[in-house]
């Protein structure tokens, strides 16, 4: 969850300013209590931007696996290595680095997605195509996801 258990949801259409500055939406910026959060490269193509708190305890449960894993030390190094720290200023902006830029493939446009405990960040092309391409199974991994909850 966010800071103070606050959750991070809804659907944003933002755009990258010409300095590569991504504005965070208001009710997602009340949200967050400091002016740190921290960006990773996500997964299926996105961002991901956590709180300081969320990314100290994501991170801590990734560092903790075993590194004589060598799936482990894949998938720390992926993350880690691509995880920035960045400061929202004083209207609200974050200045997304050019590497997680090309990671996510984003140039101008983007969603944001509260995702609970995190922010999604992607480019709208990709993720019109991430949601046309599984569109038709969502009802069948949420039956299977469902199921399984209420065992």
């Amino acid at each position: 969850m966010g800071e103070s258990g606050m959750l991070f949801f809804g659907t944003y259409d933002h755009n990258l300013d010409d300095k590569q500055r991504l504005t965070i939406p208001s009710k997602m910026r009340n949200k967050i209590l400091n002016s740190t959060v921290y960006v990773s490269k996500g997964f299926e193509g996105s961002l991901e931007m956590r709180t300081e708190e969320e990314f100290e305890k994501w991170s801590s449960q990734i560092l903790n696996l075993s590194s004589f894993n060598k799936e482990t030390r894949m998938i720390t190094r992926e993350i880690i290595a691509n995880t920035h720290e960045v400061e929202i200023d004083k209207i609200g902006r974050i200045k997304i680095p050019n590497n997680l830029l090309k990671l996510a493939n984003i140039e101008k446009s983007v969603y944001i997605l509260g995702m609970g405990d995190r922010v999604e960040i992607w480019d709208q092309k990709s993720y019109d195509n991430y949601q046309n391409d599984n569109s038709d199974r969502m009802e069948e991994i949420a039956e299977t996801i469902y199921q399984g909850l209420n065992k």
